[in-house]
């Protein structure tokens, strides 16, 4: 079971390092014109296991030839023959490597090899298992979207859910990515304990204040308190903010069940397009939630800093 899951986990990945890549490439004209890309590509064909073996035959074939020519006809002869040799390896690893830039699918291999740090998504880095299960729960569903469109016949239509796959692969890193805050938050040791500490100190200096006669200590205990009100506000807005996420997981996947369902009752008939472009908008207001949401508990974080 284990490895069932882990295979899975590794379909999601790879789905998300295409998605990556489509974008990348969505955005630029031309992406061998990207230093990046070239120099991902170079080191890719360099380091092949072919370009290896195409040295290698090289190499043998050039020695050989001329430790035979060395002892028939001399040392002469012998060194002709290498030189002719590093002439041939150099001739022909240029070759190698304009065939490579050529090459489409050699790019899509580089690329992705260059992207492939950018894919965010290890369920079992969650610490919370709540959150673990409602991920794997959205990892589920997401496999059933892929594997039903897998089954749709070639046309306009397949094309069309193949959008929507893209869609959902975005939508689980979406998922993903608002888990992975939540359990942060989870295990953020400091930020629990202000929540207890603050509201308690708050009051703490409220008595005091009561009790204070000098002016200007009062003024002191003002601003503390006032900074400490601050302070609790903020963490009671990134508290709030953690539990509306995962009211909207659990949301999410449940409209990610109800969009599978969905799938299920599309036809084979193009004019069922309608239906697919429905259940895509669908699935991008999802995702703008989530992300919305994802991008509000960061600004929230940031001040509790």
């Amino acid at each position: 079971m284990p490895s069932i899951r882990r295979e899975l986990e590794k379909r999601a990945q790879q789905a998300i390092l295409k998605r990556i890549i489509e974008n990348y490439k969505k955005d630029r004209d031309n992406w061998l014109q990207e230093p990046s890309i070239r120099k991902s590509l170079l080191n890719f064909s360099l380091f092949r296991t072919q370009n290896a073996m195409l040295i290698a035959a090289i190499i043998l074939l050039t020695g050989c030839g001329a430790l035979a020519l060395l002892s028939v006809s001399g040392l002469l002869a012998g060194l002709a023959v290498a030189g002719l040799g590093a002439v041939a390896l150099v001739l022909v690893e240029l070759l190698y490597l304009y065939l490579s830039f050529k090459d489409e699918k050699l790019h899509a291999q580089a690329v992705a090899e260059l992207l492939e740090p950018e894919v965010n998504f290890e369920p079992a880095r969650l610490n919370d298992q709540e959150l673990a299960v409602k991920v794997d729960k959205a990892l589920e569903y997401w496999a059933l979207i892929d594997d039903t469109v897998d089954k749709a016949p070639p046309g306009v239509l397949r094309d069309r859910l193949e959008e929507t796959t893209k869609e959902a692969t975005h939508w689980l890193e979406a998922v993903y990515n608002l888990a992975g805050r939540v359990d942060q938050f989870h295990k953020n040791q400091v930020i629990e304990r202000d929540l207890k500490s603050v509201p308690k100190a708050i009051e703490n200096y409220k008595a005091k204040l009561a009790f204070e006669d000098s002016p200007e200590v009062q003024k002191q205990l003002e601003r503390t308190i006032a900074d400490k009100e601050r302070q609790l506000r903020t963490l009671q807005n990134l508290q709030n903010s953690m539990e509306k996420a995962d009211y909207q997981l659990d949301s999410t996947i449940s409209a990610l069940g109800t969009i599978y369902s969905q799938l299920l009752l599309v036809g084979n008939k193009d004019e069922e397009g309608s239906r697919v472009s429905r259940l895509q908008e669908e699935i991008s207001e999802q995702v703008y939630r989530l992300e919305d949401l994802a991008e509000a508990m960061d600004e929230v974080y940031q001040d509790s800093a």
